[in-house]
């Protein structure tokens, strides 16, 4: 038995038969009817009155005897011939287009949109509706008439609501949606997502990156509303110092030092998420190290130098005159154990914090020669000020800095808004682009869980869910991806089982089946069944175009998003020429370190010929 999607030409005895002879009949009427009106326009435009029979019977058989003279009295015949194939040349182009309207309407099984999310189902995300929001949320707006809130003042832009033809309005998320995506390289992860929310925030903007590019188009607008702080340690965006920040400057006790130092230990903790000997007793070491630099005043030379000589007593007395009592036992305990386990824990130690033994790097994090301003995150976080953080990843990066100075960022925030009633206005924006490779705060699935509700916004951009599981773990992540409010998929995903997930999480939708069943005696029956069907199989989410986005957020359907690149936007022209400025600056600079360091290593040819 063969069956198989039935055409809609049908075949000669099946259901179609019915209805296209009905259709020929009332086309042979309307052709009928057409040659009558072409010999009436035609008497009118030849001047000649038109007395012949009405539509009717007596037409039908003076048409079939072809009396074309008592058909059309007075007209000519070529004239009228002319006229019905006009007519006939408009009827056919009105029909194609009416079909090729009805066709584009007509709702496709492959076609996702007539089932995701409608003008409807996002209205809560349009700029009116979260602009309401926002007037309830900010102290600052609380008068303001919501068509009068900007869209920069009303929340973070997502990307435009595709439709079936078209794009719909811009979607945004509030000032309390905290926000994750998830987009390959080349999808528009920084030229949409990155750019548009550091551009549109409100008040102080952090932003971390890998590359030079998010720098290089956000940074001369962003200097129009405060200053702006590049940390550029490895030369990413070859910006010279201008500042220096301590990072010890606020770690009063136990607590704080612990944080910090596990900063430095994410660089080695493993992808499962579990933390073996030798990981945890490098991170009590670091705490203990960190504890009495900050205590004495010290910087991070000292922490360097300490771990250095793993028989130093400096740091237990340091402890132990501070009151830190424990941690100084602590301190003598590990120096006192066996030679091999102690070796084994500083030297892990070192792994972690690599960095510091970079005289680059730390030039940004202890006290300068020359008189350079200092950082000072409190009052950072009440600014409008923007903060560039930028490194790259891998082995003695300055990744663990970039995360220890994003974290005392958002926990100066979180206190600021506590001390102006729970929730800051305006809003800080952290666009943590590389967040998993440059970024690894151990505790951001649980940071997530109430920033939003502080005034604090933060936008993870991960390359994948699984670079995700690399640094949080399974369950890290999947509490980073439960406490998003906000999650955009971009292109690119070619993760099976999280392509998987998704299909699911979009839902089935009902999907009508035509078929035909041919006997082995020759009958035919014809049959209409429903059945459920993915919205998006898996195939389709990994094929997802580029600029393209599904977005879900908590309480509405799955939508599609056109994202939306700055190089689209109207201020396009001006930030295409801060690109073209920074990059050139940036150029300027590369070739100035790259000439000294060619000095330098000629200088040392020579000494080395002289020696």
């Amino acid at each position: 038995m063969n069956t198989r999607p039935v055409e809609p030409r049908g075949s000669v005895g099946g259901p179609l038969t019915p209805f296209l002879m009905l259709g020929l009949a009332w086309a042979v009427i309307a052709l009928m009817w057409l040659s009558w009106l072409a010999g009436w326009i035609a008497a009118a435009v030849t001047g000649q009155p038109a007395i012949g029979p009405g539509f009717g019977s007596a037409y039908l058989e003076y048409l079939l005897r072809t009396e074309w003279s008592a058909l059309w009295p007075g007209a000519s015949p070529t004239v009228v011939g002319l006229v019905f194939a006009v007519l006939l040349l408009m009827l056919v182009c009105l029909i194609t287009l009416t079909a090729m309207w009805w066709q584009g309407r007509k709702p496709d099984a492959e076609d996702p949109l007539p089932s995701l999310a409608g003008p409807a189902e996002v209205r809560a995300m349009t700029l009116s509706a979260v602009a309401a929001k926002a007037r309830r949320l900010r102290r600052g707006l609380a008068d303001a008439a919501v068509r009068e809130i900007s869209a920069e003042s009303a929340g973070v832009v997502l990307g435009a609501h595709r439709r079936r033809r078209g794009s719909g309005p811009r979607l945004y998320s509030s000032w309390e949606d905290v926000i994750l995506a998830v987009m390959a390289p080349r999808a528009g992860k920084t030229t949409a997502m990155a750019v548009q929310s550091v551009l549109g925030a409100p008040g102080a903007a952090l932003a971390t990156s890998n590359k030079p590019d998010l720098w290089a188009t956000t940074a001369a607008l962003r200097a129009e509303r405060g200053s702006v702080w590049v940390f550029d340690p490895q030369s990413i965006a070859h910006v010279p110092q201008g500042w220096w920040w301590n990072p010890l400057a606020s770690v009063e006790d136990v607590e704080d030092a612990h944080r910090l130092a596990n900063h430095f230990v994410q660089q080695v903790r493993n992808s499962q998420g579990s933390d073996d000997f030798w990981i945890q007793g490098a991170q009590d070491l670091l705490t203990s190290l960190i504890l009495a630099a900050a205590l004495e005043g010290r910087t991070l030379t000292s922490v360097q130098a300490w771990l250095s000589d793993s028989t130093s007593r400096e740091p237990a007395t340091i402890l132990k005159s501070h009151g830190f009592g424990a941690s100084a036992r602590a301190m003598s305990g590990r120096q006192a154990g066996a030679p091999e386990t102690r070796e084994g824990l500083y030297e892990t130690a070192r792994t972690a914090a690599a960095c510091l033994a970079n005289p680059t790097i730390m030039a940004w994090v202890t006290p300068p020669d020359l008189p350079l301003p200092t950082l000072e995150v409190e009052a950072f976080v009440e600014s409008a000020d923007t903060l560039y953080l930028l490194s790259k990843d891998g082995a003695g990066a300055a990744a663990p800095l970039v995360a220890g100075l994003t974290d005392q960022v958002l926990r100066a925030a979180v206190t600021l808004a506590e001390a102006h009633g729970g929730r800051l206005d305006p809003p800080l924006v952290a666009c943590l682009d590389e967040a998993a490779n440059i970024c690894k705060i151990a505790d951001l699935p649980e940071l997530y869980s109430h920033l939003g509700s502080r005034g604090i916004i933060p936008l993870t951009i991960l390359q994948s869910y699984r670079q995700g599981t690399r640094v949080w773990g399974e369950r890290g992540m999947d509490a980073l991806w439960s406490a998003a409010t906000v999650k955009l998929i971009g292109a690119g995903i070619d993760d099976a089982r999280f392509a998987e997930d998704l299909s699911r999480l979009v839902g089935e939708h009902d999907v009508t089946v035509a078929s035909r069943t041919r006997d082995g005696k020759g009958h035919t029956s014809y049959q209409t069944s429903v059945r459920r069907q993915r919205i998006l199989d898996p195939a389709h989410i990994r094929a997802l175009p580029k600029r393209s986005a599904l977005l879900f957020a908590t309480g509405v359907k799955v939508a599609m998003l056109n994202l939306l690149p700055w190089y689209d936007e109207p201020s396009a022209d001006r930030l295409t020429a801060a690109v073209a400025a920074s990059t050139a600056e940036m150029t300027r600079q590369a070739q100035r370190t790259r000439a000294a360091r060619r000095d330098r290593l000629t200088q040392r040819s020579w000494r080395g010929r002289a020696g």
